[in-house]
């Protein structure tokens, strides 16, 4: 016997770097399993590659997940989630110091969580001639990186695979390798470093101030939550 089908309705949202429109669907039982899979296991690797899966399925639009940004996954996740599961995301939060362990029920409007810095700037004048243009990071190449590194490599595997291009007042350099590149920034004065290092201190993220009065002491507390796992939580 064929079962009836159930359509399925379409909504629309923009990729917040590029501003292109795309239309996707709400997540059925199916991806709904990869996911609460994923939040069991609870490992972030396992988290992203179900948000990358979940993506891939629901959007419509012809779309390179792996070639989106992180701040762009995230968004467009919760997005999707808020037309799948509901508007309203669900946290228990407790007070980060202090003798009250109370825990707080909150809940939040998803189109209250804003990407922010959206208009940091990618184009890095070094020099009066000589400026680099850099791009953000996929969430593919962010999974790449060890979390055993240090700060200071992580902060260099960053910088090498975030720069689009260097020119000058003649030329455009592209085709350059990775060593190739991370040589050329070991030249950079500390001046024209810190410029670069900016650009990863401003980049765009999704994020939310979330203040609350709690409920047992009535202390007002507040926290940054950062990154789409803040969410989940």
């Amino acid at each position: 016997m064929t079962l009836p089908s159930i359509s399925t309705p379409e909504f629309s949202t923009k990729i917040p770097s590029t501003g292109e429109e795309i239309k996707y669907r709400p997540f059925l039982v199916k991806e709904e399993k990869i996911l609460l899979m994923a939040l069991e296991g609870g490992e972030t690797s396992e988290i992203n590659d179900a948000v990358k899966k979940i993506l891939n399925s629901c959007i419509v639009n012809e779309i390179d997940v792996d070639k989106l940004s992180t701040f762009d996954v995230e968004y467009l996740f919760l997005q999707l989630r808020g037309k799948s599961v509901g508007e309203v995301v669900e946290l228990t939060v407790t007070h980060p110091t202090g003798d009250c362990t109370h825990k707080t029920d909150i809940e939040i409007n998803i189109d209250s969580i804003k990407i922010k810095n959206l208009d940091n700037e990618k184009k890095i004048m070094l020099t009066e001639d000589v400026g680099v243009m850099m791009r953000y990071p996929t969430m593919q190449e962010m999974m790449k990186i060890s979390n055993d590194q240090s700060e200071t490599d992580t902060l260099f595997n960053l910088i090498t695979m975030s720069v689009d291009y260097v020119f000058d007042m003649e030329n455009v350099y592209s085709d350059f390798t990775d060593k190739e590149i991370e040589d050329w920034i070991n030249t950079l004065s500390q001046n024209q470093f810190k410029k670069v290092v900016e650009f990863f201190q401003n980049m765009p993220k999704l994020e939310y101030d979330l203040e609350w009065v709690c409920e047992k002491c009535g202390e007002k507390d507040s926290v940054k939550l950062e990154g789409l796992q803040s969410f989940f939580t």
